[in-house]
């Protein structure tokens, strides 16, 4: 029987500490003797410490830790592990304040400690089933395999658990680290982090040492995201389903060759048996966050100057099952490099956005153009427009003819299909009339900008711009 115990971060997140505790409580710990230690950062108040103090502990020994100076998020976490070794216990479950344990966690960690404590392989095991990808803050969907979990090279921090000899081998890679540098092997996200991390820091170690965190499909933790270090207002976007399970076998996968694994930049280690490569040859980059490389063979959605091997859609979810079942396309990319073996640029990805966020970055400078005290007008001489057509009746359309009123640039016409519209005596002319001549004409639908471009150009000679090129 493995010594378990159970440590409970705390700062100033009162109520997170009481729903925190209150789960815990509630969890089913199969009569197991099971401590908990209630670890309080300083912060000058006392009110986290009653809290502690007064909670009844059912299930073994509690103790409450506080310490007379601040030490900092990364300091405290680290001293939390640390309690493996204080309190001789070969497992601990770690829980931040806005961090919420499933009633079965502990089932789930009994589970694949005695899977996985002995594995070299493994640096620790997660509770918490990510949904987002950190390295690029997009979705994350993880093939579903056979079995309740798959592997990650990444580490967790909200809801954890760490196992004594594995941790004693981080801290000791750990206390020779100066820092977290760039490397083309780290996300750029991950180093960018401040230094009040822990997680990249472990994050690095399991990369350089090639080990894993275990992870389940369904989660056995969540986060609410409460004000804190590393979070300035709420968030809902870490929440997660919570299993609400009991009583079941688990289906633990083997750490083997045919093991579902993800790396650190949350990549699908088993595709290269679809692209017909080594497995060392190839660079899965289908997240595209990969801005350096020297394999032979790249899979990305990036377009790239090389020889391509082979192409899929991109209409499946998870994106790799595209992949999996072949589906013909040209969104997904295989490859061949004329590399030898030196390391190139990879471009950067393309971020997509949405309807909202374009619409509000070209609000934004348009504010910020008229605080430095530079109007439209000035901004549309300068590109030598005075006369002018606005694509476009909507109220981007309105709102720019409105500020060009008066001024010596001349809006001579709207184009938009609805021709019926009050227009304030501006001329409303479909895209499929004959256009009058103009200097150029200002697209403010931006999101099908090429598209509209494109017909234009084959019976107009203006320039055309989108709105945002006004604002460059």
């Amino acid at each position: 029987m493995y010594k378990y115990g159970i440590v409970v971060i705390g700062y100033k997140n009162i109520e997170g500490i009481k729903r925190l505790l209150g789960a815990l409580s509630r969890a089913d710990y199969e009569q197991d003797n099971v401590k908990l230690i209630i670890s309080i950062d300083h912060s000058g108040d006392d009110s986290i410490k009653k809290v502690a103090d007064a909670f009844c502990w059912e299930f073994g020994d509690k103790y409450v830790m506080t310490f007379p100076e601040r030490l900092g998020l990364r300091e405290h976490v680290l001293r939390c592990g640390d309690y493996l070794n204080t309190y001789d216990l070969d497992v601990l479950a770690v829980f931040e304040d806005d961090v919420m344990p499933a009633k079965d966690y502990y089932r789930f960690t009994k589970a694949a400690t005695e899977k996985y404590i002995n594995n070299e392989n493994i640096a620790g095991l997660s509770l918490y089933t990510n949904r987002i990808n950190f390295s690029v803050m997009g979705n994350f969907i993880p093939v579903k395999n056979d079995g309740d979990n798959f592997f990650i090279q990444s580490a967790q921090s909200r809801g954890q658990v760490w196992f004594r000899k594995q941790w004693n081998a981080f801290r000791e890679w750990y206390n020779e680290q100066t820092g977290v540098e760039s490397s083309y092997l780290l996300p750029r996200r991950v180093v960018s982090w401040p230094e009040t991390s822990w997680k990249k820091y472990y994050i690095k170690y399991c990369v350089e040492k090639n080990k894993y965190f275990v992870y389940p499909y369904i989660s056995y933790s969540t986060c609410f995201g409460d004000v804190g270090n590393h979070v300035k207002q709420q968030r809902t976007d870490l929440q997660v389903q919570l299993s609400n399970a009991h009583a079941k076998e688990f289906h633990l996968a083997d750490f083997d060759d045919n093991a579902l694994k993800y790396d650190v930049f949350f990549e699908n280690q088993t595709l290269y048996q679809y692209c017909n490569v080594e497995k060392e040859d190839l660079l899965v980059d289908l997240y595209g966050d990969h801005v350096e490389t020297n394999k032979k063979y790249i899979l990305t959605k990036k377009k790239l100057p090389y020889r391509v091997i082979k192409s899929w859609g991109d209409r499946l979810i998870p994106h790799e099952m595209n992949l999996i079942y072949d589906v013909a396309g040209n969104d997904i990319f295989l490859y061949e490099t004329d590399q030898n073996g030196e390391f190139f640029d990879l471009p950067q990805r393309i971020v997509p956005r949405t309807k909202m966020q374009i619409y509000f970055d070209i609000l934004d400078r348009w504010m910020a153009s008229e605080e430095q005290g530079i109007d439209l007008e000035q901004l549309f001489l300068k590109k030598q427009l005075q006369h002018i057509a606005i694509y476009g009746y909507g109220k981007l359309g309105k709102h720019l003819y409105n500020r060009l009123k008066n001024t010596s640039v001349q809006v001579d016409y709207y184009i938009d299909q609805n021709t019926v519209s009050e227009s304030e005596g501006i001329k409303i002319i479909k895209a499929s009339d004959d256009l009058p001549a103009v200097d150029g004409i200002i697209v403010t639908p931006v999101m099908e900008f090429e598209t509209i471009k494109t017909e234009l150009e084959q019976k107009q000679r203006a320039v055309i711009l989108s709105i945002e090129d006004i604002f460059e």
